[in-house]
């Protein structure tokens, strides 16, 4: 038996070629998201992949370079040729609209990951600091804005993950935690293991460092317990309307 492909994943760079296939992967794998709803209610869709949401987009991704890191694997096309969906009857389905899809979006991420690290481990490079001062520029001269963004969600968004940073912290004793903000697999890369191979290369990227996430969806909670995730904390969000986000953390393994 052959042995299984593994996904290969690379930094994002802040240039346009680098940055725009991730954003267009983000912005599609969580147009239906619970909580991106929740945040943005009666909104258009981040699939729709209006010009104000590509923008505000490609500024989060290059402030998530700034303060973290930030990887894509290889273009949707070479990830459809290279990883067929596990169901023979879903080929047909996959195959066609992709071969329908504009250049631009066959050259969209497979997969793309924001990933931030212990603090400990952030350092002041000169190319860091450039970074800092250009963006700082940016947000001044030309601000990215989600207009269709409740700020007072958001605001309570950031609020109960401090909390649940400084109680993970202090409940588990560890310092040096990863954080997983966005692990985004491509609309027309479902039924093809994206999910568990993405996984695979994230903890051997950490070298099994404690690291923790945020689920938006319980389906998803299976997925993230068989990597060894845990749930140490069931958080609502909101008064009237509500989301739920389960706090994961995966320990120190051996």
């Amino acid at each position: 038996m052959a042995a299984a492909r593994s996904v290969d994943m690379l930094p994002v760079r802040d240039n346009p070629q680098s940055i725009s296939p991730a954003a267009r992967t983000i912005s599609l794998a969580f147009s239906q998201d619970p909580l991106i709803e929740w945040l943005r209610p009666n909104a258009i869709p981040w699939g729709s992949l209006s010009r104000e949401t590509c923008k505000w987009q490609y500024r989060r991704i290059q402030q998530a370079i700034l303060d973290g890191i930030v990887l894509s694997s290889p273009p949707l096309k070479q990830m459809v040729e290279v990883f067929p969906p596990r169901a023979k009857s879903l080929v047909a389905a996959v195959e066609e609209p992709l071969s329908q899809t504009a250049n631009e979006e066959s050259l969209d991420a497979g997969i793309a990951m924001l990933l931030f690290p212990p603090q400990s481990c952030a350092k002041w490079t000169i190319k860091r600091i450039l970074l800092a001062c250009k963006l700082w520029a940016l947000d001044f001269l030309d601000p990215a804005t989600d207009s269709e963004t409740c700020e007072r969600r958001v605001d309570t968004l950031l609020t109960s993950h401090d909390i649940m940073m400084d109680e993970i912290r202090a409940r588990y004793a560890v310092d040096d935690v990863w954080y997983l903000e966005v692990l985004a697999v491509h609309p027309l890369l479902q039924s093809r293991g994206m999910g568990s191979k993405s996984m695979q290369w994230l903890l051997e990227y950490v070298d099994n460092s404690p690291i923790f996430l945020e689920c938006t969806s319980e389906r998803n909670v299976k997925f993230y317990e068989r990597w060894g995730f845990e749930v140490v904390e069931e958080v609502e969000l909101g008064e009237e309307e509500r989301v739920t986000l389960w706090v994961m953390l995966r320990p120190t393994q051996p």
